[in-house]
């Protein structure tokens, strides 16, 4: 037995070390900053909502800057589009570049429609101020490029603009397709997709999360922490509504009217919380095609039991794992995306120099396929290697190609994009029936 002083410098050390552990979880035993005891903590939710520690009857859950983002990137998507449509006007590139760097001054409304039931609100700034996509979009060089995705997306913009001037194209996938046959549209929307929600998620929140402090309402006042916060931020750059279980990979993958829901009944579509926008709805599209796989479970669960995690003050241990899942399921969700527009564009090859020839929807594919590559580099966690990535852009050049069946060239060029199949399913393990299917 020890002797009372040996006993009571020994429960010093304890509580020393437990003060150092919980401080790194982000904890503290002061009752006013929050810290929960084991009565108080909460079990996971079915959907993503959490009440405040610190403010009775307020809610801790805050993205809205995430939601007005997610928006000016499917608006975004809408103006480039636009040329190409019967009756198309000329754009400017001010008029693209007001929403990729879109001003408060402007008091613009969204392009997003929410189907037979009105938005709650429909004006960027009354959902909040201060979002742009440029102000977020990350400056690493982009692998096949070697300049940034801003350079890339304003270089772009220019282009579209150019060619919605000629009425030869305006009205035509061309007024938005360069000469080789690249689908700027498409390129715009997806390197985006990957430069700002994907890379925010992961390279920004989720990357900087354990450095956050999880212990008092931030700045004093906020209903929630800056760890709960940042977790809420990866989550509204996902894009999917609050009660995301609800959903089926069909109404996912469905009309507008399918992916939204008057889930409080106030006659209205909250794009706060009702709405579902990008990448949620791909991982509904890639189990729908797939087998085997519960993207959209699986990446849901793991933002409920990370925040449920966080909210109660969980070991550093616990709450990286579900980072982690977090993210993998994100990035699966893009790669498996990539695997589904190479073999549209292998099908697409399939048909040149055939009465079933549609190079519009071979550059399409083939835009959205490279451009979710670009987009696989934006993770720190990510299980795919910069030299695999590398290999997949010298695989997918930098335009499509059209050479017809039975020619060597392209015989060559299936070859080539079987190989890039092999380096994903290698990097993320899938299924040879969905690398098949997808």
């Amino acid at each position: 037995m020890l002797p009372i002083t040996n006993k009571l410098r020994y429960l010093f050390l304890l509580l020393a070390i437990s003060s150092l552990f919980l401080y790194a979880c982000g904890s503290d035993d002061d009752d006013d900053s929050g810290t929960l005891d084991d009565e108080t903590k909460i079990e996971v939710p079915q959907a993503y909502v959490f009440d405040s520690r610190f403010e009775e009857g307020a809610s801790s859950v805050s993205y809205s800057g995430q939601v007005v983002r997610n928006l000016l990137l499917q608006d975004l998507k809408s103006v480039t589009d636009s040329v190409g449509k019967d009756g198309a006007s000329p754009i400017s590139v001010d008029d693209m570049l007001n929403l990729y760097a879109y001003d408060d001054g402007l008091n613009l409304e969204t392009r997003t429609s929410t189907g037979f039931i009105p938005a709650l609100e429909n004006k960027y700034s009354a959902l909040f101020t201060g979002k742009n996509l440029v102000g977020k979009i990350s400056d690493a060089p982009v692998i096949g490029y070697d300049i940034t995705a801003d350079e890339l997306v304003r270089d772009w913009i220019g282009q579209i603009a150019e060619n919605s001037q000629d009425s030869n194209k305006l009205g035509t996938a061309m007024a938005y397709t360069t000469d080789d046959g690249v689908d700027l549209s498409q390129m715009i929307n997806k390197v985006l997709i990957g430069a700002v929600p994907y890379y925010q998620a992961t390279g920004v929140y989720l990357n900087g999360l354990l450095e956050r402090d999880n212990s008092e309402a931030r700045d004093g006042e906020d209903p929630y922490t800056s760890m709960e916060h940042g977790w809420d931020e990866a989550f509204g750059y996902f894009g999917a509504a609050r009660d995301y279980a609800r959903y089926s990979d069909d109404q996912l993958a469905g009309s507008v009217d399918d992916f939204t829901f008057d889930s409080n009944g106030d006659g209205s579509i909250d794009f706060k919380s009702e709405y579902n926008f990008g990448l949620s709805r791909n991982a509904a599209k890639r189990d729908k095609g797939g087998s085997g796989t519960d993207f959209t479970k699986d990446i849901f669960e793991a933002f409920l039991a990370g925040r449920t995690a966080i909210t109660n003050q969980g070991s550093v241990e616990e709450i990286s794992m579900y980072r982690q899942a977090a993210s993998e399921g994100m990035e699966k969700v893009i790669a498996a995306t990539v695997v589904h527009y190479i073999n549209d564009t292998l099908s697409d090859m399939s048909n040149l120099g055939t009465p079933d020839e549609n190079r519009a929807n071979l550059n399409k594919h083939w835009a959205e396929m490279k451009g979710y590559t670009v987009a696989l580099q934006y993770n720190p966690f990510k299980l795919i290697t910069d030299g695999q990535l590398r290999e997949l852009h010298g695989i997918m050049g930098t335009a499509p190609k059209y050479d017809e069946p039975g020619s060597s060239a392209y015989s060559s060029q299936v070859a080539n994009y079987q190989r890039a199949k092999v380096v994903l399913q290698t990097a993320y393990g899938f299924s040879s029936t969905n690398m098949d299917n997808w």
